[in-house]
């Protein structure tokens, strides 16, 4: 497939389509249109054919503590190195954009944490662990 890489934002519906089709929970189209404003950095994958947006990920934070979120890839895609391109962009502007006392995490989905692990990512346990707090359940 070829494609190109953009950082500028997808819409609301692209966005929350591509979460759908990777299997990560649904967001409202209101909720992610302001969410996708306070990014501090996306990078996108689009298909050359047809412009449709067939991977994504981005960087979400406030100037100290910094999340690596929305890493998606359509399914019939994976395996082709597609998501090691969007974590080489995400970490080049980690390393040249953030102060270096900055925090970056990410919570890793399984078997996604060996790509994450490739890009120095270790897991925090036993000296603290992830947790989350969903409102609601991940299938909506």
């Amino acid at each position: 497939m070829d494609y190109f890489i953009t950082n500028e934002l997808p819409t609301a519906e692209e966005f929350v389509q591509l979460r759908v089709d990777t299997g990560l929970s649904f967001r409202s189209i209101e909720v992610s249109s302001l969410a996708l404003l306070k990014s501090v950095y996306f990078v996108g994958l689009r298909a050359k054919e047809d412009n449709k947006l067939i991977a994504m990920g981005r960087l979400v934070g406030d100037g100290i503590i910094f999340i690596v979120s929305d890493v998606a890839v359509l399914p019939e895609l994976q395996g082709n190195g597609l998501g090691k391109v969007i974590m080489e962009k995400i970490q080049a502007y980690i390393e040249t954009n953030l102060d270096k006392t900055a925090c970056v995490t990410l919570l890793a989905d399984v078997p996604a944490d060996k790509l994450y692990k490739q890009f120095g990512f270790r897991e925090s346990a036993p000296a603290s662990i992830g947790m989350i707090y969903q409102m609601i359940s991940k299938n909506r």
